[in-house]
């Protein structure tokens, strides 16, 4: 007899769980309180220029392979700009800059080989930072409740070498600062990441904005059966013998189920369980990492790569909008020059105005990069994500649940314990279950 699986939240996890649930032949009902779904990996129209731009710019890697394997299945594994080498320029901010190449050798031996042919770097920070590569890759580092900054510390790396190679890593993948980010995090992303299979650390660019990998769900759903339920919230669950077995809606509706994923983050997950009596289970209390996302409209296309790490600035990435990702010709002509900045861990530019994050990220811009200046900015905007992520510190992921389970109840998200930072592939293996 088919099963019936109702999925709480339709974020990537409650997605990457909806696909699992009925690829493994259940009847699946997604609920979202919001009209939308992908939560914070969504896209939308910017209405003064047309372009769809992201909730924040994303950017993926060749060893994200549940979150590949859930836009395969929804026939959305073709948007994206793949690499065919991890290959990032890094620029400071007087304009000078380096690039990390690592396309003269296979996987990872030619991200070693781009580490090593850095010229910024002293070569004995060069070396230092091979040998506990090295040492990684063969499972001898180990962290107990450490930060990134004493793991490297402690593995003997330069100053030098933590702020214009390492800090990027960890802003980029943690959300976190280097004297708050949990190292036993970092080492789990850079063995799967930078020092994985031939195609873990290659970049894919998302060619299009970020909901097109969780917009076909509806139409993949409803031929398994299946259905999405938008701007629907789930009042509250209905407990007998150990078990959900009923879901109760805001609608009216009442949905019999089997199992329950609940696939939203800890805070409504704490609400809806108080209000769902005879379930004895509280979510941690965890603390978040803000991002703060700048788009920017120029007259003129004036960057040369596809995207830039940025050194001693407050600006920390850039991408190239126009050449990763598509836009109608008329869009394109109005505005030729369209970039993506972003700032991770970015509690310092939360409370700042718009304007003002605006201008300094218009001078950091303007200094580091000459062929700006013929460029007039049209337009701008900015997205303060406050919650963007959990805090990585050592002790949030200790608190993150790793016994996912209680009756017929998953919990899914990039809140648990996945081993992985909150990142897009944490959240498509959360919701894996």
């Amino acid at each position: 007899m088919m099963q019936t699986v109702v999925v709480i939240g339709g974020g990537v996890a409650g997605v990457a769980a909806a696909v699992h649930a009925a690829r493994s032949g259940a009847h699946v009902a997604l609920v979202e309180e919001r009209p939308y779904l992908g939560g914070r990996a969504r896209s939308f129209v910017d209405r003064t220029t047309g372009d769809v731009i992201d909730n924040g710019q994303h950017l993926m890697m060749g060893c994200y392979t549940d979150f590949l394997a859930m836009a395969k299945e929804l026939g959305a594994d073709h948007y994206f700009i793949k690499q065919p080498a991890l290959r990032v320029r890094f620029v400071d901010a007087d304009g000078s800059s380096d690039l990390l190449n690592a396309g003269y050798l296979p996987g990872k031996a030619g991200v070693a080989l781009g580490m090593l042919l850095l010229r910024s770097i002293p070569l004995r920070d060069r070396l230092a930072a091979l040998r506990f590569a090295v040492r990684l890759d063969l499972g001898r580092i180990r962290t107990a409740g450490e930060t990134c900054k004493e793991l490297l510390t402690r593995e003997r790396q330069s100053a030098t070498m933590i702020s214009r190679f390492w800090e990027p890593i960890v802003l980029a993948t943690l959300n976190a600062r280097l004297d708050e980010a949990d190292a036993g995090l970092l080492v789990n992303v850079l063995r799967l990441a930078f020092f994985g299979g031939a195609e873990s650390s290659k970049l894919y660019l998302p060619s299009r904005g970020l909901s097109v990998y969780t917009d076909p769900l509806p139409a993949w759903l409803a031929a398994r059966g299946g259905r999405v339920l938008l701007s629907t919230s789930v009042d509250r669950l209905v407990w007998d013998a150990d078990k959900v077995t009923q879901v109760v809606l805001s609608s009216g509706e009442v949905l019999s189920v089997d199992h329950v994923v609940c696939a939203i983050p800890p805070r409504p997950l704490r609400r809806l369980l108080e209000a769902s009596p005879g379930i004895e289970c509280r979510p941690p209390d965890l603390q978040y990492s803000p991002i703060v996302s700048v788009y920017l409209w120029y007259d003129k296309q004036w960057m040369n790569d596809d995207l830039v790490a940025m050194l001693g600035t407050t600006i920390q990435w850039v991408f190239d909008r126009r050449a990763i990702t598509e836009a109608d010709v008329g869009v394109v002509r109005a505005y030729p020059g369209h970039v993506a900045l972003t700032v991770s861990a970015g509690d310092h530019l939360v409370d700042m105005s718009a304007d003002d994050i605006v201008a300094l990220c218009e001078r950091e811009l303007r200094a580091a990069f000459p062929a700006m200046s013929a460029a007039t900015l049209l337009h701008s905007r900015v997205i303060k994500e406050r919650q963007a992520t959990l805090l990585a510190t050592p002790t949030a992921n200790a608190l993150r649940p790793s016994d996912l389970s209680i009756g017929n109840i998953t919990f899914a998200g990039d809140w648990t314990q996945t081993g992985l930072p909150a990142t897009l592939e944490g959240a498509a293996r959360s919701g894996k279950g």
